[in-house]
């Protein structure tokens, strides 16, 4: 059941409505529906997750980069981060590191793991138009019910009506002595049992509402709550050459379960693909810059020349030789504050590298990743032949049904033509005395069961026939 099947029945059917109007057209329903429904909503919750997962997909072929680092303060014997040295007492230090990591060879991992997402998404969307038409024929269903229980309150007052009549016309002839009591009785009785079914008609137009309102979630008050009442004209209505088999395999293939379950076998395609890729090696390419301060760190300006001396013996003559060696030391004096800035410019570390993973062994996790992949393949496989099957069968089972409520329709058609003759032949009867009011009570009671099994199967195959032509052409005609 398909939400396109609602539209062209409002198309079909119903009479073009302003919105103003209190009344509500099948279209208005539909529509009210389409942004208030929480199963539809939920549908398009999940659809934007899809489509959030596609995207990251996408972004995972891009390099990540991250900037980190932190502020210490430290407390007796550390290791100075610059000279790499032990430093006693309390100092502060920070350090500051900005990295970025780029894959360039996986096994194809992120090109399976887009291509799935983009499959997932697909079958969201398909997804979601399935919950739209679940929830689309449910309203047509209800709306149907009102239209059917309506008609039926027509037939239940027509029918009190003509008892009141009938009973007016008794009343007279029981005053003025021409008949019994019973049958004066009787009439009476007829007449209460008639307005006993015209209450139980109401009650269902009543309960038929009710539920299509709650299903629409309306907030505005119930007893202003009304429909539209559609022209039927059902002699355009035909089932010729709906049994085609090219029409049935055309129809399944448009379904949007069947797409569903299509783009969900993709995805768990792309899904063993993606579990193999783990067996390969992986290759990325590495850059980091990283810098650090440390509280209390000297700094000199200037530098001057220190000239040592160290005592070498020559092995030779034996003698003791000074070897003279010059050496920069800062200045004392040009010492100066090492600022955050100064250190953090002057501290950069920079490198850049390429580095490769081999998987060799991982306790199995892999191997059983991709058996689980094949699995769920083999599961979307199966889904997408079940769907298939379904629609299928709901062709198959649509026309026979439409063919079988043809045929109780136009038996429903002939009997209640055949109850009403009778019971105006009763009526009439009536009127001479030539029976009494029971018998004609018992005519009422058959024409109205005759008249509502009528106005039943007028309007199940109504929308039998609606139901299938949206299957087959996706529209329906009148």
């Amino acid at each position: 059941m398909k939400k396109s099947l609602f539209f062209l029945i409002l198309l079909a059917f119903t009479t073009p409505a302003s919105w103003a109007q209190e009344s509500w057209s099948l279209n208005r329903c539909i529509e009210h529906a389409r942004t208030h429904s929480i199963d539809i909503q939920r549908g398009q919750n999940a659809l934007a997750n899809a489509k959030l997962t596609e995207m990251q997909s996408k972004l995972a072929f891009l390099p990540t980069a991250n900037i980190n680092g932190g502020y210490y303060w430290n407390f007796g014997l550390t290791i100075d981060p610059i000279t790499n040295t032990r430093q006693p007492g309390s100092r502060q230090t920070l350090s500051t590191t900005a990295s970025g990591n780029w894959t360039l060879l996986s096994g194809g991992r992120n090109l399976y793991q887009l291509q799935q997402a983009r499959m997932s998404s697909v079958a969201a969307l398909y997804q979601l138009e399935d919950v739209k038409n679940n929830t689309f024929l449910n309203i047509a269903s209800a709306y149907l019910q009102i239209i059917v229980n309506m008609q039926l309150e027509e037939v239940a007052q027509g029918q009190l009506n003509t008892s009141i009549q009938s009973l007016e016309r008794t009343q007279l002839l029981f005053d003025n002595g021409a008949i019994s009591k019973d049958n004066y009785l009787q009439s009476v009785a007829q007449t209460k049992n008639d307005e006993g079914n015209l209450t139980s008609a109401r009650n269902a137009v009543l309960l038929s509402k009710l539920q299509l309102y709650q299903l629409l979630q309306l907030e505005d008050d119930f007893e202003d709550f009304t429909i539209e009442m559609p022209e039927v004209n059902l002699s355009q209505l035909s089932l010729q050459d709906y049994g085609r088999t090219d029409l049935k395999e055309e129809a399944i293939r448009k379904q949007p379960s069947v797409r569903a379950a299509e783009a969900n076998l993709q995805s768990a395609e792309y899904g063993v693909q993606l579990a193999n890729a783990a067996r390969y090696p992986s290759l990325f390419f590495l850059a980091q810059l990283n810098s650090n301060y440390v509280q209390g760190l000297p700094y000199f300006t200037d530098y001057v020349e220190l000239t040592t001396y160290t005592l070498v013996e020559d092995p030779t003559t034996g003698n003791i030789l000074q070897l003279p060696q010059t050496v920069n030391v800062p200045d004392p004096n040009s010492q100066i504050k090492y600022t955050i800035s100064n250190q953090l410019a002057d501290n950069w570390n920079q490198f850049i590298g390429f580095g490769f993973q081999v998987p060799l062994f991982n306790g199995g996790q892999t191997h059983a990743a991709v058996q689980r992949a094949k699995i769920q393949e083999n599961n979307a496989a199966l889904d997408k032949q079940a769907s298939e099957l379904a629609v299928r069968q709901t062709i198959e089972r649509a026309l026979v049904d439409a063919k079988n409520s043809l045929a109780l329709y136009n038996a429903a058609n002939a009997s209640a033509a055949a109850a009403e003759l009778a019971l105006n032949n009763a009526q009439l009867n009536f009127d001479q005395g030539v029976i009494s009011a029971f018998d004609l009570g018992l005519s009422k009671n058959q024409f109205l069961a005759a008249k509502s099994q009528e106005i039943q199967t007028k309007f199940d195959y109504l929308f039998k026939v609606k139901v299938l032509e949206f299957y087959l052409f996706n529209q329906i005609t009148l």
